[in-house]
This record gives structure tokens, sequence and C-alpha cells, in this order.
């Protein structure tokens, strides 16, 4: 999966699968987490909000998307 970069201060970049629903985050710090079942909606509001780590913390976080930690 191809990861686009992204204006943040603690993400680096976001890549998204739409036929698996499979959205990655990659941090600064080198850590990529995998989340499942994510809508093309929710990957879309991503991109577009300014305040993506608030996002991911608020939406992805609280919502139970399964969540896996890559590296």
């Amino acid at each position: 999966m191809q990861r686009q970069l992204v204006r943040s201060t603690s993400l680096k970049a976001v890549g998204y699968d739409t036929a698996a629903q499979i959205l990655e985050i990659e941090y600064r710090n080198r850590r990529l987490v995998r989340y499942t079942g994510v809508s093309e909606e929710v990957y879309h509001a991503l991109l577009a909000l300014p305040g993506k780590a608030l996002f991911v913390e608020q939406v992805l976080e609280k919502n139970n998307y399964a969540r896996e930690q890559v590296r």
C-alpha cells in the first residue's frame, strides 16, 4: 500500500486500501499502525482535517476499529 505524506506534527504519512478497508498511519517516530474496517469516508475525513492526530485519537481509537501495531 502506498502512503501519502500529510501535514501533521505527529503523523508522517497515511495510506488506504479501498477494497480491504485498511488504513495505515505512519508516525514521525517511525511507528506504523494499521486499522481495519475503516470506510473510505473516514479516510477522506482524516485527510481533510487539519488536526489529524486528534482525529485518530477521537475517531479511530474510540470507535473500536481493529488496530494492529506493525512497527
